[in-house]
This record gives C-alpha cells, structure tokens and sequence, in this order.
C-alpha cells in the first residue's frame, strides 16, 4: 500500500532498522548481565555452614602449633568446646609436653595429653562472650620430626560445641587441613 507522504519506504526501514538495533542491544544486554552474574560467585557467596576449624601443624625449630578456630557459630557464637578421647589424636612417637592455651578470651579449665595414645583431651570455654568466628584455641608441642597434615587425626564423633544462648550446637561441620581466615 502506498505511503500517503510518499516516504512510506523510508519509514519502513527506519523502523525496521531500529526494531534489528532493539534486539542487538537486548541480546548484548542479556549477554552482558549473565557474564557479570558468573563473576559475581567471587563476590556473594552463599551463607556458609557453622564450621570447626583444626587447622594444620605448624613446626619450627622443635616446636608444634595447631590452631583451633570456628566460623558462622550460630546462637550467640561458641561459647565451649569439649573434645575428647579419640577427637583429636597426634603421632605419639613425634609428640611430647602438649600444652592448650586459650585464645581470644577463651580460657582451659581442663585438658589433657595421653602419650599411650596420643589424645589430646581439653575444654575451652568463654564465661563472657561467645565467638562467631575466629581462633580460640592454640595447641603447642614438642615436636620430634616433621609432622603433617596427614599425621593428625580428627573425628567430630565425640566433641560438643555450647552457645553463647546455653545450649548445644548440633549443625556444625569439622573442617581440616585448612586455616582459619576470614572471607
């Protein structure tokens, strides 16, 4: 059908020609907001779980050190830990004279070291403020040797983590092998 202005054909590619531009810079649009939403896993991440953190032995000139730190405790934060016979074990033939010092205003109103076995019993507590995350406790020894990663043994069977609010915290996962830092 004619054009009553006589530039009906010009019209037509005008508006088609922007109706192809919409579409091309859509397309580039959505492109581009699903790139940026692959980079953004490094920024945002999820929630993540209530964690016990055992990290690795560090040895130098004769003496051991193990940190032991938490992240994302839940109810007020950790506010004890009880670890007991079997949840942390070292190479008894490496290891000697284990000592618990508390970390962060946490305080070690019992612990103890069996070299039969190499068990490492202790409780760490925090009268005045639980820990949401951070260090709270550092193990040291006398170390005979290099001691590994794959030297200690650790087992969440046992231990029991108390809240700030006075009640257990059931979801909690052991982390080892890796260091506390913050994200």
């Amino acid at each position: 059908m004619p054009s009553v202005d006589g530039l009906g054909g010009v019209k037509q590619g005008v508006l088609v020609r922007s109706k192809v531009r919409f579409i091309e810079i859509s397309v580039l649009a959505v492109g581009m907001a699903v790139a940026l939403a692959g980079c953004m896993g490094n920024w945002f991440t999820q929630t993540q779980a209530a964690s016990l953190i055992v990290g690795d032995p560090v040895v130098s000139g004769g003496t051991g050190t193990i940190i032991v730190s938490v992240t994302g405790m839940p109810n007020g934060g950790l506010a004890s830990l009880a670890v007991k016979a079997g949840d942390l074990t070292l190479p008894k033939a490496k290891v000697s004279s284990v000592k618990v010092a508390g970390l962060n205003g946490f305080t070690v109103p019992a612990q103890f070291y069996n070299p039969s076995t190499g068990d490492i019993l202790f409780v760490v507590c925090n009268a005045n403020a639980g820990s949401t995350g951070g260090t709270v406790a550092k193990v040291t020894f006398a170390a005979s040797g290099s001691i590994s990663s794959g030297d200690i043994v650790t087992s969440a069977s046992s231990m029991s983590l108390g809240s700030a609010a006075n009640t257990l915290i059931t979801n909690w996962e052991l982390v080892t092998g890796k260091a506390y830092y913050a994200k």
